[in-house]
């Protein structure tokens, strides 16, 4: 009994380093976003339409691609397929991200495949650096839909973090994004340990 004790006591301390790790990511997001989001919004060129932003997210890109989860504990992650839709000014995206085997960790049943469907607001950050060389970097914020709960998520519903590269043109027009997410409660329902992947995609 005081080895089982012993256990549990380790898994909650691993689990509550995880909620830091967590807690710090999106806290340097927000601490690398914030000075440059007042810059964002200026920079801007207001649109000469006048019509609601929601009538332009037909004219925006579709991304294919694939991608990771990764574990601070070692347990066991799977790969990815993702499909995402962004604005055409890439102010607002939604996605699907697919989960193709089991996520395990030593006592807990398994995280089976499933989806995760997710909206989110970006904002694009400017550094004189990062627009001269024709590459995109931003950070977003918006809620996640899971279809199943496990000991990775506890809630259905959960927010939705993300900081990314879009890098310059192709030849073929196309370009390249690698994001970083993360899925999470915000430990409003336990089990919150969060879901941490990256993401490659085409964007056409």
């Amino acid at each position: 009994m005081r080895c089982k004790a012993e256990g549990d006591g380790h898994m909650a301390v691993a689990d509550d380093h995880r909620t830091g790790y967590s807690a710090v990511f999106l806290l340097a997001a927000i601490a690398v976003a914030a000075p440059v989001l007042a810059q964002d919004a200026g920079a801007e060129r207001p649109s000469t339409n006048s019509r609601a932003w929601w009538f332009h997210v037909p004219d925006g890109h579709l991304a294919l691609g694939a991608g990771m989860t990764y574990q601070y504990d070692g347990s066991k992650g799977t790969d990815l397929g993702a499909a995402t839709w962004t604005s055409s000014e890439d102010h607002y995206e939604l996605a699907a991200f697919r989960f193709l085997t089991a996520q395990t960790r030593h006592r807990d049943p398994p995280a089976e495949p499933n989806w995760i469907f997710e909206a989110s607001r970006r904002w694009r950050l400017h550094w004189n650096l990062i627009d001269h060389s024709g590459m995109d970097l931003f950070f977003g914020a918006g809620a996640a839909y899971i279809t199943k709960t496990d000991y990775l998520n506890g809630s259905n519903w959960n927010f939705a973090e993300q900081m990314g590269w879009r890098f310059p043109k192709q030849s073929s027009g196309g370009r390249l994004e690698f994001a970083i997410r993360h899925v999470s409660n915000a430990g409003l329902k336990k089990p919150d340990r969060g879901e941490d992947f990256l993401t490659l995609a085409y964007v056409f």
